[in-house]
């Protein structure tokens, strides 16, 4: 959504009545480039300040200007395990190789969130699973991590005791409604998986009338208004399901992959569909174990499987395990090394730098990463429980 079309019928509250001797389209552009924090204090100003910046059509606007790189990233330390904690890792926007940004443990969400897994974030809003020991229950929790809002998401009726084949988070914009997205399967022989979704607007779960393969990979993406999951370990098919429309179907995958390629997962990187492929690697060796490189395959026009591009970081064969994580810019690629001292390093898509990062108060015992970026969405504001 343009400036232009953000004029006064749309605002539930006139701009004059905030600063009247300023054009309304300078505030609101003022307001849009703000940091989310800001946006986010500047709510308690009025009630005028605080219906502006809590309309949809303001955090929409807002949104368009924000999401096409991450600026964050949310990193859950040790295994998921009780004693697990988050972190969050702010970017430096001027990073160089001697400081590319601080990492902050989430100390105000800490009694809460011990032992959580992140799952994906889609507008500023992180979605993490926790789960304790010698109890079948998982729970879902979505965050804003500016605004350090949290809701519990109820427990899905429609199948207590299923097995869950894959989940993902996304946001229906027609709908203007955030959802997840479940595979269950009821036993592990029998291959078909119910598609279960909750609207966090209604704060409710249905069952879509679809039987579908569970995906191969648990997490899946969002990008387009679609939550995509890797249907096949040789990367021929990508399942989609829109969230709009409740429409589910297949995707191509990369048309000529070598032989002794394994898809491992699905990304969204600089706002194109991704694909991670290890080739050279056996399925019945550990991943852990070396001899294999590793391949970024991306869709650079959606839903057109001829666009699909091949790039190859340059990483050694012989090193351990490395994912990506996202893009920083248009080349640079973030990679979670694996190994015993785990680490973030950044990696050139189509050249041969690379490099460390140098992030203080890291440290070195974090297992998962994911990107996201700072938003003002609030969960609060639809029919979830707040804890």
């Amino acid at each position: 959504m343009s400036l232009k079309q953000l004029d006064q019928s749309q605002m539930p509250v006139s701009t004059a009545d905030l600063a009247p001797n300023v054009p309304q389209e300078l505030i609101i552009d003022v307001l849009l480039r703000l940091p989310a924090k800001s946006v986010s204090k500047f709510r308690c100003v009025s009630k005028s300040w605080r219906s502006l910046l809590s309309d949809s059509v303001f955090i929409k606007a807002y949104l368009d200007l924000h999401l096409h790189h991450p600026q964050k990233f949310i990193l859950s330390s040790s295994a998921p395990t009780e004693k697990s904690t988050l972190s969050t890792l702010s970017l430096n926007p001027t990073g160089s190789a001697d400081n590319d940004g601080v990492s902050k443990k989430l100390t105000l969400l800490e009694n809460k969130l011990t032992g959580a897994t992140i799952i994906g974030s889609c507008n500023g809003l992180v979605l993490v699973s926790k789960f304790k020991r010698r109890s079948p229950d998982t729970k879902y929790y979505l965050i804003n991590l500016t605004t350090m809002e949290l809701v519990g998401i109820p427990a899905n009726p429609l199948a207590p005791w299923a097995r869950r084949g894959g989940i993902a988070f996304g946001y229906d914009r027609s709908n203007d409604d955030y959802k997840i997205v479940m595979f269950f399967g009821s036993d592990k022989v029998n291959n078909d998986a119910y598609l279960d979704v909750f609207s966090l607007r209604s704060g409710t779960w249905r069952r879509i009338d679809v039987l579908c393969d569970r995906p191969a990979d648990v997490k899946g993406v969002f990008l387009n208004g679609v939550v995509h999951w890797l249907g096949e370990c040789d990367g021929s098919l990508i399942m989609s399901f829109d969230l709009s429309s409740g429409e589910f179907k297949p995707l191509p995958g990369p048309s000529s992959p070598p032989e002794d390629s394994f898809f491992d997962r699905i990304e969204v990187f600089g706002g194109c569909l991704a694909v991670v492929a290890f080739t050279g690697y056996s399925t019945e060796v550990s991943m852990m174990n070396r001899g294999f490189y590793m391949d970024v395959w991306m869709m650079k026009e959606y839903g057109v499987q001829e666009s699909w591009t091949k790039y190859r970081p340059n990483t050694h064969p012989d090193t351990c395990l490395s994912l990506p994580v996202c893009l920083l810019g248009d080349d640079d690629l973030v990679l979670h090394v694996h190994q015993s001292l785990h680490k973030l390093v950044v990696h050139s898509l189509t050249g041969e730098s690379k490099r460390d990062m140098l992030v203080t108060g890291i440290g070195n015992a974090f297992r998962d990463v994911k990107g996201f970026c700072e938003s003002v969405v609030s969960p609060i504001l639809r029919k979830c429980p707040v804890l």
